[in-house]
């Protein structure tokens, strides 16, 4: 019930910066990036995997040392399961997930430099998330009868979850426009619960955009 009302407040926060933006006609998104990731779930039963991303952003305060940045994203990300329970007569292997995330984040940015500027951004977003899995099926019907067979399904919609976001990079003019590389984690605070199976969407990513 708690991790609802806070994911509800954040809702709410989001779209009263939208509303309060777009009644000042200079809201526009100004900022677009492309990525790519690996999630940072690895341990015993988990390999991490690789994935890419898109975004658009709005810069609430271009130009100064702190900044309130907002923004709409894709991510696709990957990771590899070695063994999951499934039930008391069943579990799967070597199950790969892959999750679909649209996602809202809002950071706040601190700048450092004149030209070539260092920046610090941290921030939250919210997503919902969606997929597919595949990998093999066991089931045990007796002690003498198993059966195996592989599947590909979809994962549905988990709902909204809640992250927390680091990174850092450099803004670099170049011509009419900046270039912007940024590293940057970014932390789901929730298991996605798929079949029983509880599986935390989290993952490093590195970007690269141009800002107008």
């Amino acid at each position: 019930m708690q991790m609802r009302k806070l994911i509800l407040i954040v809702i709410l926060n989001l779209c009263s910066v939208i509303i309060y933006s777009q009644e000042d006609s200079t809201f526009s998104f100004d900022e677009f990036s492309v990525s790519i990731n690996r999630s940072t779930v690895g341990d015993l039963n988990t390999e991490d995997r690789f994935g890419f991303g898109a975004g658009a952003y709005h810069n609430f305060r271009p130009g100064k040392r702190i900044n309130l940045v907002f923004g709409l994203e894709f991510n696709r990300t990957s990771q590899f399961k070695k063994y999951m329970y499934a039930g008391h007569f069943a579990s799967s292997t070597n199950i790969t997930y892959i999750f679909n995330s649209f996602s809202m984040p809002l950071s706040l940015m601190i700048n450092f430099g004149n030209k070539t500027k260092v920046f610090l951004e941290t921030g939250t977003y919210i997503d919902t998330n969606w997929g597919n899995r595949k990998g093999t099926m066991h089931t045990f019907y007796t002690n003498e009868f198993h059966k195996e067979y592989d599947f590909d399904e979809k994962i549905s919609n988990n709902g909204p979850n809640l992250g927390v976001s680091i990174g850092m990079g450099l803004n670099i003019p170049v011509s009419k426009f900046t270039l912007i590389i940024k590293p940057e984690i970014k932390y789901g605070l929730f298991a996605l619960s798929i079949y029983g199976d509880k599986v935390y969407n989290r993952y490093f990513r590195f970007m690269i955009g141009l800002k107008k």
